[in-house]
């Protein structure tokens, strides 16, 4: 059994007090004996079969450990703001080289913990775009920039940084999305990663493994990168009330990420939020056909639980046919599996009660069936105990009265239900008639509460330059390229709405973890 500590003030601390995380498979296949089994190690009793069950212990911190993880870094901070930048830049650039010298050690943990296969290498794609050398480059003049000189003056524009930053990653994809945290070093900030109680293993292997490595390698000081797992409501309450945390960056559902964000700002904290996803994909006739339902059945990957993935597709009339018969087809070859299978694309369904009740009141107001609908288990045979779900597609039209008010159109569908909207228009002409068709779009898009990403396939020219213009609300707008792609110098994360909140944008933690400051020197 593999042992995983936590990591505080530089040094590796065993709390005496564990949870045990069982293999992903085991669960799905004997969820009773997986869980009686942590019930015996819990009480001390011996087990024959431990290592059969169960990969690693892990152990759990209190406020107390939380308080001197906020300390240290404290400490750290005001030691590491003054590095250089190239000295900070380093860094991340050796986080990347042990990223990739870990990249199938990152992708085995994963899957332990549940992740499929083909979500596990997409999370691992998303860390190693963020931090190579391309994308790293892009600040190397963005922490202290000379913007210009009057006679004897010089003017900059500097970012200093905020201090401390506490992050609290999402559950589903703790690992991947945490690391883009790591870009608070390069302003020279201290980071505290609280990661996450149920499933903790890959999250603190990055960060002990890769990222305190770098950090050691390049003599950071000890407290810069503490690691803490334990109660969620008593470690938060800590950071909010601490006078040494400056920033919290949290990922988490809108309704309980919003209300953080208010506190924070109540308590004069900068709140960094990264929340639900509601994601359009836009097709217009004309466009690279494959291409779209490529992308489009990517809504799917991990049974849909991961934010920055299409949940909705909005289809032009002239290529709706095509495009549903494509979709039907290639859902039908998504294969159901254990994690560790690599042809898996499905994960058992965390909200399998509003699953079917969102698809029940889709349906009752007019959506149509198109595939899917029923309770699987892990090989994907319909059973009503499964805890999988076949990949859903239901048909909605605009003319459809209650479009405004089905709850699968309306709020995040964090689960394999996607809703596919042929966007019709009766107008004689086929220029009024695209030209309506797009403005229908257009609202649709300007309804969405949430905005994370957006992608459009188009071909034409004149529409290619008219979703460009105004299609906004949205961290990232893709044109012709895979939704859940990632590209050099652009930021993965980000949005507005509910998605971001009052502050929300393209999030590139160098610039969100620190403050601009205006330098005018004069010799």
């Amino acid at each position: 059994m593999q042992q995983f500590k936590l990591f505080i003030d530089g040094k590796d601390v065993d709390t005496g007090k564990y949870e045990y995380f069982p293999y992903a498979d085991q669960v799905i296949l004997d969820f009773k004996k997986t869980y009686q089994v942590i019930t015996k190690l819990k009480k001390g009793e011996f087990v024959e079969d431990v290592d059969k069950y169960i990969y690693a212990r892990y152990c759990i911190g209190d406020n107390e450990l939380n308080k001197k993880a906020i300390e240290s870094a404290y400490e750290a901070s005001k030691i590491f703001r003054k590095f250089s930048i190239s000295k900070r830049r380093k860094i991340l650039y050796d986080i990347h080289k042990y990223l990739v010298l870990n990249k199938d050690n990152i992708i085995k943990l994963l899957s332990i913990e549940g992740h499929p296969y083909q979500l596990a290498k997409w999370e691992y794609s998303a860390m190693d775009n963020a931090f190579c050398k391309t994308t790293l480059d892009l600040f190397k003049d963005s922490v202290w920039d000379e913007v210009g000189s009057v006679g004897k003056e010089k003017l900059y524009l500097v970012r200093k940084p905020d201090g401390v930053v506490a992050l609290v990653p999402p559950k589903n994809a703790s690992a991947s999305n945490s690391l883009s945290a790591a870009y608070c070093f390069l302003a020279g900030n201290a980071v505290i990663v609280k990661a996450p109680l149920k499933a903790p293993l890959a999250t603190i292997f990055v960060w002990k493994n890769i990222v305190a490595k770098a950090l050691k390698e390049n003599n950071a000081p000890e407290g810069i990168m503490s690691i803490i797992v334990g109660n969620s409501k008593i470690i938060m309450d800590e950071w909010m009330i601490n006078p040494k945390i400056n920033d919290i960056f949290f990922f988490g559902e809108s309704e309980n990420g919003l209300e953080i964000g208010k506190r924070a700002y109540i308590n004069g904290k900068k709140a960094i939020l990264e929340l639900s996803g509601k994601d359009n994909l836009f097709v217009w006739e004309g466009c690279d056909l494959e291409g779209a339902t490529n992308s489009a059945v990517d809504a799917f990957l991990g049974s849909t639980q991961i934010c920055m993935l299409p949940k909705t597709l909005v289809v032009h009339e002239k290529i709706y046919d095509k495009f549903k018969e494509k979709m039907l087809q290639k859902i039908a070859n998504l294969k159901f599996g254990l994690p560790s299978t690599e042809t898996t694309f499905f994960t058992p369904v965390v909200k399998m009660k509003e699953c079917q009740e969102f698809l029940a009141e889709a349906l009752c107001k007019g959506g149509k069936l198109l595939c899917g609908g029923k309770k699987v288990d892990y090989n994907g045979n319909e059973n009503d105990r499964g805890i999988y779900f076949q990949p859903t597609l239901v048909e909605i039209d605009t003319e459809n009265s209650e479009l405004d008010n089905i709850r699968l159109i309306k709020e995040e569908n964090f689960f394999p239900v996607i809703p596919i909207i042929k966007v019709k228009s009766s107008k004689d002409s086929k220029k009024d008639r695209d030209n309506d068709i797009f403005n229908k779009m257009l609202e649709f898009s300007q309804k969405n509460e949430y905005g994370l990403r957006a992608s459009v396939w188009v071909k034409s020219a004149y529409y290619t330059r008219q979703f460009m213009k105004h299609i906004d609300k949205c961290a990232l707008l893709r044109i012709n390229s895979q939704h859940i792609a990632f590209s050099l110098y652009l930021p993965g994360q980000g949005g507005v709405g509910k998605t971001g909140g009052p502050f929300g944008e393209a999030s590139y933690l160098l610039q969100k973890t620190t403050h601009l400051q205006g330098v005018s020197l004069t010799r």
